[in-house]
C-alpha cells in the first residue's frame, strides 16, 4: 500500500511579505495585504467586488498540493483581487447602464445597485462577479504574460475540486475559458454559457459590457429555469439541453458519438456520481436526438454507483436499444435555483439590515440576521435594533476629564503629532510624471513588438503621503459597566456595631463619599482623551455605543457621526453615558457596517470597548452557556472585516483570553489588566493598530 503524502500547508505570514512587494512591482496603488480567517482556497469570483486597497487572503492553505502551487494562489489571487483596481472594476457609473438614467452612483455603489435591481440579487450578484472574473482574469494574463501559466495552471486546479455534476460547475467553467472542443459539439448549458463570456476576454472590454453580459446571462437562466419548470413528458429544448450536458457531465466529457461503447473507469473524467442523483428514463426519442440508448453494462454501473432509475415513463417501444435518458426528475429547476448558493461569495455572510419605516421615528427599526451555531445557519430578521439619541449633560464630566489628564494630554497630542505623515512614495503608471518607469517602458516596447495595443502609462512619481482613515469606537454600554474599578474597604468608627452589614453602616455615616470611579466611566475617559488626539491629527471618528434587552430590543446609541464636528453638544453626549442593560454584541457589530455606507476612507476600523463576553436573556438556547453570543459575535466580526472594516477588541475583563480568542485572531484583541490605565492605553493601541 502506498504511502499517503500529506499536501503542503503555507501560512499566509510566511508569503506575506513577499506578495506584499510583488503587488507594488505590478500596480500603482499602494496595496496591502491581510489575513481572512476561517477561510480556504477559492476561485477568485467568490471574493466580493469590494472597493478599497485591502486584499484579504485565506490566514492557512492546508489541502491545494504540492508547495508551488500553494504558494501561486497566494501570488495568483493577489494580483486578481488588484487587477480589478487597474482593470476598471470600479469605475463604473450607474447611469451609463440602461434604465439607470440620471442615477449618480458610482463604483462600487453603482455595482451594489445594479445588483439590488435584479429580481433575484443573490444569483444576479453571482453573474456580475463571474463577468467581471472572466473580463479581468483575460486581462490579467495578457498583460502579464509571465503570470498566465500560474493562473490557467490555478483555475484548472481549483475548478477540478468542484463538483463536476453541478450547473454552477460548468457555469464556472465557462466564464474561466475552460470549455473543451467536444463540449462546445454538444451545444450544451457550459458551452452556452461561454458564448455569454467569450465577448468579456476581447481586449477593450470593460465593467459595463460587464453588467450587459450579466443581465444576458441571467435573462437567459431565467428562462431554463421556467422551461425546466414547465417540462413534462415533452421538455421544451433549452430544458433538454441542460439535461444533456448534465448527462454528459454525469458520464463524462466528450461521449456523444453516438455509439454503444461502454467507457471504462479511467475515461470518465467527471469524477463519481453524486449519490443523490435521481434519473428519469424514457423510451422516447429526445428532441433534438442528442441522447443515446444506454448498454445494459452502463445501466448496471450507474445503479451501483447510486443512480436512482424510474423507468416509469417508458412506452416499451425500444425493446434491445436500451433507455434514453431525457430528463432529470425536477433536478434541472432545483440544481438551477440551487445556483445562487454555490455561487456565493466568499463567507456568503449577512451583515446587511433591513430597515423597517413605522409611522414613528421611535417605531422604525432595523432587522437584522443572527448566526445560530447550533443550526449552522442564520436565523433570518432574528434581531431588531433601533437606534437611540443620547440626551447630553451640563458637560462638567468632560472638562473635568481634561482637568484630571491636564499632565498627559500635551504629551499625547505631541505623539500624534508625530505620526502625521510627511514621507513620500512612488506611484507608478501615470500618464506624466517626474521620471521614467523603466519596467514599463519595455512592457510597452514589448507590447508594440507583438503588434498590441501597448499601454502609456510609463512614468513614476513621488506623492506626498496622506491619511485616509475612519475609525468607528463602540462602546459596550451594559449593566455590567456600572461595577466600581475599585471596591472599598469597609469602614467602621467605634460606634458601629461590628455584627451590622455592610449596608447599614454606610447608611448610618453623616458623610457619603463621592461615587467611586466605575467601568463605565473609565472608558468615558478613554473616548475624551482619543477624541482630543484625533482632532489633532485629522481623522475621522464616530463614538457609538450599544446594549438592550433581548432580541426584539437591542438599542444602537449614536454618540457622535462621522460627518459631526466635536462640539458642545457632542461633548456632553460623551458625558451622559450611562449604564443600559444587556450586551447583544453580534445585531451591534452588524449595524457598524451600516454606519460606514457613506463613508468614503479607504482605511476603515472600529475599535470594540467591552468589559465582558457578549450575553443576553434570549441570546441563544441555553441562558447558562455564552457558546450561541461567542459564536454569533465571531460571525459578526468576520462579515464586518469582509466588507473592509477591521475590527479590534479591547476588553478590561481579566478573563478576555478565554472568549476572545474564541472570536477573533490573537492580533486583533487586547486584555487591559489594570482598568484604570485605558485612558493612557487606547491612544497607543490607535497608534498601533490602525492601518492607512
Amino acid at each position: 500500500m502506498a504511502e499517503t503524502i500529506p499536501q503542503a500547508a503555507l501560512s499566509l505570514h510566511e508569503v506575506k511579505g513577499v506578495v506584499t512587494k510583488f503587488m507594488r512591482m505590478l500596480f500603482p496603488l499602494e496595496f496591502r495585504v491581510d489575513s481572512l480567517t476561517n477561510s480556504s482556497v477559492m476561485l477568485p469570483f467568490h471574493y466580493p467586488l469590494m472597493a478599497g486597497e485591502m486584499i484579504y487572503l485565506p490566514e492557512r492553505i492546508d489541502s491545494l498540493g504540492d508547495e508551488k502551487q500553494t504558494r501561486d494562489y497566494f501570488f495568483a489571487v493577489a494580483a486578481h483581487l488588484a487587477s480589478r483596481h487597474e482593470f476598471g472594476t470600479f469605475d463604473l457609473t450607474l447611469s451609463d447602464i440602461p434604465g439607470f438614467d440620471e442615477r449618480g452612483e458610482k463604483g462600487a455603489e453603482a455595482i451594489d445597485c445594479f445588483v439590488a435591481s435584479f429580481e433575484d440579487p443573490g444569483l444576479g450578484g453571482a453573474l456580475m462577479r463571474l463577468c467581471e472574473s472572466a473580463r479581468v482574469d483575460a486581462e490579467l494574463r495578457r498583460r502579464y504574460r509571465g503570470l498566465a501559466p500560474r493562473v490557467e495552471n490555478l483555475n484548472a486546479a481549483l475548478v477540478g475540486r468542484l463538483n463536476p455534476l453541478s450547473l454552477s460547475t460548468l457555469l464556472v467553467r465557462a466564464s474561466l475559458g475552460l470549455i473543451s472542443n467536444d463540449e462546445y459539439a454538444t451545444a450544451g448549458f457550459a458551452a452556452q454559457a461561454s458564448m455569454y463570456f467569450d465577448p468579456l476576454r476581447d481586449a477593450g472590454a470593460n465593467v459595463l459590457d460587464s453588467t450587459r453580459q450579466a443581465s444576458a446571462i441571467y435573462s437567459w437562466i431565467q428562462d431554463l429555469i421556467k422551461r425546466a419548470r414547465e417540462a413534462g413528458e415533452d421538455p421544451l429544448e433549452g430544458a433538454d439541453r441542460v439535461t444533456n450536458d448534465l448527462i454528459s457531465a454525469l458520464k463524462g466529457s466528450g461521449s456523444d458519438s453516438g455509439d454503444g461503447e461502454q467507457m471504462s473507469d479511467g475515461d470518465a473524467d467527471g469524477g463519481e456520481p453524486d449519490q443523490n442523483v435521481n434519473l428519469q428514463v424514457s423510451g422516447k426519442s429526445p428532441k433534438g436526438g442528442k441522447s443515446r440508448a444506454l448498454s445494459p453494462e452502463e445501466l448496471k454501473k450507474l445503479l451501483e454507483q447510486g443512480a436512482q432509475i424510474d423507468p416509469s415513463q417508458s412506452s416499451g417501444s425500444a425493446d434491445g436499444e436500451g433507455m434514453y435518458l431525457t430528463q432529470l426528475t425536477n433536478k434541472q429547476a432545483e440544481e438551477l435555483d440551487q445556483m445562487r448558493e454555490q455561487l456565493g461569495e466568499i463567507g456568503s455572510m449577512s451583515g446587511h439590515g433591513r430597515l423597517v419605516m413605522s409611522r414613528s421615528k421611535q417605531d422604525s427599526y432595523f432587522a437584522y440576521d443572527e448566526w445560530d451555531y447550533v443550526l449552522a445557519d442564520y436565523r433570518r430578521n432574528w434581531c431588531r435594533l433601533r437606534e437611540v439619541e443620547v440626551s447630553g449633560d451640563d458637560g462638567d464630566f468632560y472638562n473635568n476629564t481634561l482637568q484630571r489628564y491636564s499632565e498627559m494630554l500635551p504629551v499625547i497630542r505631541r505623539q500624534f503629532q508625530r505620526i502625521r505623515p510627511a514621507s513620500f512614495r512612488l506611484v507608478r503608471g501615470l500618464e506624466d510624471g517626474d521620471e521614467i518607469d523603466l519596467d514599463r517602458s519595455i512592457e510597452m516596447r514589448v507590447a508594440r513588438l507583438m503588434g498590441e495595443v501597448p499601454d502609456v502609462r510609463v512614468y513614476s512619481a513621488r506623492k506626498k503621503e496622506a491619511r485616509d482613515v475612519a475609525t468607528l469606537f463602540l462602546l459596550d454600554m451594559s449593566a455590567s459597566t456600572d461595577e466600581p474599578i475599585h471596591r472599598e474597604p469597609r469602614k467602621f468608627n467605634d460606634t458601629d456595631d461590628p455584627d451590622d452589614d455592610w449596608m447599614k453602616a454606610w447608611q448610618r455615616r453623616p458623610q457619603q463619599s463621592q461615587r467611586p470611579r466605575r467601568i463605565i466611566d473609565v472608558n468615558k475617559e478613554a473616548l475624551i482623551i482619543m477624541a482630543q488626539a484625533l482632532e489633532e491629527i485629522g481623522d475621522s471618528y464616530a463614538i457609538m455605543g450599544f446594549s438592550g434587552h433581548g432580541r426584539d430590543n437591542v438599542e444602537f446609541y449614536t454618540i457622535k457621526e462621522f460627518d459631526q464636528e466635536l462640539s458642545d453638544e457632542v461633548r456632553c453626549r460623551i458625558g451622559s453615558i450611562e449604564p443600559k442593560r444587556s450586551t447583544r454584541m453580534g445585531a451591534a457589530i452588524r449595524h457598524v457596517r451600516e454606519k460606514f455606507k457613506d463613508v468614503t476612507q479607504r482605511s476603515k476600523h472600529m475599535i470594540l470597548l467591552s468589559d465582558g463576553f457578549p450575553q443576553d436573556f434570549d441570546y441563544g438556547h441555553d441562558r447558562r452557556s455564552n457558546a450561541y453570543g461567542i459564536q454569533d459575535t465571531m460571525v459578526a466580526l468576520k462579515e464586518l472585516e469582509l466588507a473592509g472594516v477591521l475590527p479590534f477588541c479591547i476588553t478590561v475583563d481579566k478573563t478576555g483570553h478565554d472568549y476572545l480568542r474564541q472570536m477573533c485572531q490573537s492580533s486583533r484583541y487586547l486584555v487591559i489588566e489594570d482598568i484604570a490605565s485605558l485612558p493612557m492605553q487606547l491612544p497607543k493601541v490607535y497608534e498601533q493598530v490602525i492601518r492607512w
